[in-house]
């Protein structure tokens, strides 16, 4: 990892987590749409993991409409895990679900999910080491299961980025509602959270031992991808 997780997801952080992203509600809202039409032909006992859970946002939006679906989530955060874990009794589906504390690769290899989920997480991953992480989640997943993942990704040398920074920093104004520096953005990006040109993640995957991956979702410099286990 790129630094100890449980630094950026403290409880303050994890506190502030989902009011911070309600005021991106259109994104996600797109980006979960999406997901869900990804996943609608899933068996009606399906079994979903979701890698760097958080809050859990995703496995609230799919118990929903998905009654008899079972979900594991892990992540390395314990104030993130109690959020969650507190949503998902709020919201009766605690029953159907496991909270995992601790990293994907300290979670034993089933190889029987139909469905692994990994939103807005490997960037935090250095490029050496993000490899492993799609090895990780294909070695969970029972043959032909999809893969769903979301991160920030951009090649930072592209001429055509500043334009993209500015549009990104325009983000994060809206979301904090208070002004920010463009210059710390983007040393954000290239030292927090490791930015990797959307063609380098796609090969990585596809090495894991995925189908190539496809692009599904982009909303400026957020990419959704989806891919089967081969």
């Amino acid at each position: 990892m790129a630094q100890n997780t449980n630094d950026i997801f403290n409880g303050e952080f994890s506190r502030q987590y989902d009011a911070y992203n309600e005021r991106l509600g259109e994104i996600a809202n797109n980006l979960h749409l999406l997901i869900s039409l990804l996943l609608k032909k899933m068996p009606q006992h399906a079994r979903i993991l979701c890698v760097g859970v958080g809050t859990g946002s995703e496995i609230i939006r799919l118990a929903q409409h998905h009654p008899q679906w079972r979900f594991t989530g892990v992540d390395p955060s314990p104030d993130m895990l109690a959020v969650c874990q507190q949503k998902l009794d709020q919201a009766g589906i605690a029953n159907r679900c496991t909270l995992h504390e601790g990293y994907l690769n300290e979670l034993p290899a089933s190889g029987d999910y139909d469905a692994v989920l990994c939103l807005l997480v490997t960037h935090f991953i250095q490029h050496p080491q993000r490899d492993g992480i799609y090895s990780q989640m294909a070695n969970q997943l029972r043959g032909g299961g999809r893969m769903i993942t979301a991160e920030i990704a951009g090649d930072m040398h592209s001429p055509a980025f500043d334009e993209q920074l500015e549009a990104w920093t325009t983000l994060h104004e809206t979301a904090s509602q208070a002004p920010r520096d463009k210059a710390e953005i983007k040393a954000q990006l290239s030292q927090r959270l490791l930015l990797l040109p959307a063609e380098t993640t796609e090969a990585l995957i596809e090495q894991a031992g995925f189908t190539p991956p496809q692009r599904f979702f982009q909303s400026l410099l957020i990419h959704g991808w989806t891919a089967r286990k081969t």
